[in-house]
């Protein structure tokens, strides 16, 4: 239930309703709640969710095992409505989304299981064990491993907005992110 109205586009500053497609087409739910943030702080907290999708050095198959276990450990139905259709677009089986739902990590690869070990951990305890810390520095190197934290804090983040505000899923579920453009 929508506990917290949508920002009236009519209001909105000009960037946002730019963003936002006002009046030709609509926008994601959690990114027009989100615009009720004041523009100074929303420009960043935009840029960021942005760069989660273009920007990132995590291969798109292990965002998604952080994005849906972040989603299942919020218990948050909007990030796993788009993120159950995204993860299934990339080749994620039933199966492979159910080890993920219920921490059945046996038939997930060493790199999965890592990924999503520290995914747990860091949502349960704001840390890592140092097993799991290690494991992760070894296969991924120090920059991802804090890129893979910044991302699990900014889902967890979108979770925490859709429970405050109560935002219902989207009609049409994401498919699938845009393909990175190769740069000369």
């Amino acid at each position: 239930m929508q506990r917290i109205p949508y920002p009236d586009l009519e209001t909105l500053s000009p960037e946002k309703q730019k963003v936002a497609g006002y009046p030709e087409r609509t926008t994601l739910n959690v990114t027009y709640m989100a615009m009720h943030i004041h523009d100074e702080l929303w420009r960043p907290h935009l840029a960021l969710k942005v760069a989660m999708v273009n920007a990132t050095s995590i291969d798109p198959w292990l965002r998604e095992v952080l994005i849906l276990r972040t989603a299942w450990l919020a218990n948050s139905e909007y990030e796993l409505h788009h993120h159950l259709s995204i993860s299934r677009n990339l080749g994620f089986s039933e199966e492979k989304q159910e080890a993920l739902r219920t921490q059945n990590y046996e038939s997930l690869t060493e790199e999965e299981r890592t990924v999503a070990q520290l995914t747990d951990e860091v949502i349960a305890t704001l840390t890592a064990s140092d097993e799991t810390l290690a494991k992760a520095r070894e296969l991924f190197g120090d920059a991802q491993v804090l890129e893979m934290v910044l991302i699990i804090g900014s889902y967890w983040s979108t979770a925490m907005i859709c429970g405050v505000t109560g935002i219902a899923p989207d009609s049409e579920a994401i498919q699938g992110w845009p393909l990175k453009k190769e740069t000369a």
